[in-house]
């Protein structure tokens, strides 16, 4: 997907709904526009907050618990434990004007790391599958 889509969640259309839709939401959002580290945190958060309430359930309901448990469950507490780092890293004094000090990049590197492992988790899992962005969804740049 290239450039920023101006989203909100009125233009999902009406097959877009539940845990599904919310996944889809964050990942849309993360990174748009000028948003600050902090943003982009509870972004990551919420993201996480929803792959970890749906997923079980999601397997659940396939009858396959024992792959869950087996193949997803660890990318899950993995990325729990980069967010947890990510949280322990973050300075209110990165915001602004970046510093670009090397604390500041190594930030900046556990969030891309956060963000992938749950682009990762995702993409395996397939929760948004078939989801797309409708018509009405502007995307610039």
């Amino acid at each position: 997907m290239c450039g920023i889509v101006v989203a909100s969640r009125g233009l999902f259309g009406s097959n877009f709904t539940g845990y599904p839709a919310l996944v889809f939401y964050e990942m849309v959002n993360y990174g748009r526009g000028t948003q600050s580290h902090l943003e982009k945190m509870v972004i990551l958060e919420k993201w996480y907050s929803h792959i970890r309430a749906y997923l079980p359930a999601m397997y659940d309901k396939k009858k396959q618990s024992e792959y869950y448990d087996k193949e997803i469950a660890h990318l899950i507490m993995e990325a729990f434990e980069q967010i947890e780092r990510m949280n322990d890293q973050y300075d209110p004094t990165f915001e602004g004007i970046q510093t670009c000090n090397m604390e500041e990049k190594n930030f900046c590197k556990i969030m891309r790391g956060v963000y992938e492992r749950l682009d990762n988790i995702t993409a395996l899992t397939g929760i948004i599958a078939g989801q797309h962005l409708e018509d009405s969804m502007e995307e610039i740049g």
